[in-house]
């Protein structure tokens, strides 16, 4: 062997050595990146969504399958019963939220936005499906799932004549018992608003409204605070009626329900959608909102669900336009005035109902 290459040989032992130092270096590495944040989200793209059980059972469980496909991101999902239950859940454990997309209401949405250690708000540059929706679908905080009107739902095989035409159908003698209303939780403040509309007063002025209830419990089975509540008591012939939105067409024909819908004059419009919150995993949720706003998911949402698209580029589903209502009947509400004003209208409707 030649002293040159003596210099550039090494020893079995030598190299023994420098291949445990080599391991032991790509050791700490790994371990050092499993602590770095980056690090972490990469290896965690579990996402988990506060919402309504119908809802996820209907829309977003069917939908993660696809979510997963196309980016990664596992999708779980944790209960409410309204918005306003979510938004207290979340808000009691604010530094911690068990949720990183939340979904609700416009209105709630417009109380929950001012709460800005608790939600981030919407970045156009990582959801740029945000350009592609209807007029008043999203704020900077908010974007809406889908539109809808408020109505009535009901059995037309139970019905007198087989047909609801207008919301003064609901207050006849033959309906004693067999009607439920959406408590002010839900839909805030909308049941007030159609009675008040109804009877002459207007948004400043609900006493009308108010009064013309209290006459009306004869007729009212219940009050519900959840949707699922009086669905299952309409799927039952419990009722005959309820107050809701196109879903529960959907749901009860999925059951081999017979169920129709009618919007009458006044039908106030409503949005519902999602907000972000501040986590830790913002990037995650704005790509599942991306993916909420595609025109796949739109589509899906319109069929399945029963509710009206927001993207401007995605057709409504023929039962979701069935349900809407007459040109000139509908109406949109000044959100903000309700927020400001729902509690004192809960007090008053649950004194008048009895409920």
């Amino acid at each position: 062997m030649t002293a040159n290459a003596s210099r550039t040989s090494s020893s079995p032992s030598t190299r023994t050595v420098r291949r445990r130092q080599l391991a032991g270096l790509a050791l700490g590495t790994a371990l050092l990146g499993a602590f770095l944040p980056g690090a972490a989200m990469a290896q965690d793209k579990r996402l988990t969504l506060m919402t309504y059980g119908a809802l996820w059972e209907r829309i977003f469980r069917p939908l993660a399958d696809d979510l997963k496909k196309d980016t990664g991101i596992t999708l779980e999902y944790v209960s409410q019963t309204s918005a306003v239950e979510g938004l207290t859940k979340l808000q009691a454990n604010r530094d911690k939220p068990q949720a990183d997309v939340w979904f609700t209401s416009e209105s709630v949405a417009l109380r929950a936005a001012t709460d800005t250690k608790l939600f981030v708000p919407l970045d156009p540059v990582k959801i740029p499906n945000l350009k592609m929706l209807m007029k008043g679908a999203a704020n900077d905080w908010f974007v809406a799932s889908y539109y809808a009107p408020l109505g009535i739902v009901y059995r037309p095989d139970l019905v007198p004549g087989g047909k609801i035409t207008s919301w003064n159908d609901l207050w006849q003698p033959a309906f004693k018992n067999k009607v439920s209303l959406p408590a002010p939780n839900i839909f805030p403040g909308r049941m007030i608003l159609i009675s008040t509309l109804l009877n002459g007063g207007d948004i400043n002025n609900i006493q009308p409204g108010l009064e013309f209830l209290a006459k009306q419990k004869p007729n009212l089975a219940a009050i519900h605070s959840a949707d699922a509540q009086a669905r299952r008591a309409l799927a039952q012939g419990e009722i005959w009626a309820m107050v809701t939105s196109p879903s529960a067409v959907g749901a009860l024909r999925d059951q081999k329900i017979p169920a129709a819908m009618v919007s009458p004059k006044p039908a106030p419009l409503f949005f519902e959608g999602v907000m972000i919150t501040r986590s830790g995993k913002e990037d995650l949720a704005a790509a599942f909102v991306n993916k909420l706003l595609s025109p796949e998911w739109q589509k899906f949402i319109t069929d399945s669900y029963n509710m009206g698209p927001v993207r401007t580029d995605v057709k409504p589903s023929a039962a979701f336009l069935e349900a809407m209502p007459k040109e000139g009947d509908g109406v949109v509400v000044d959100e903000a005035y309700i927020n400001a004003n729902i509690g004192k209208w809960t007090d008053r409707f649950n004194e008048v109902t009895g409920k």
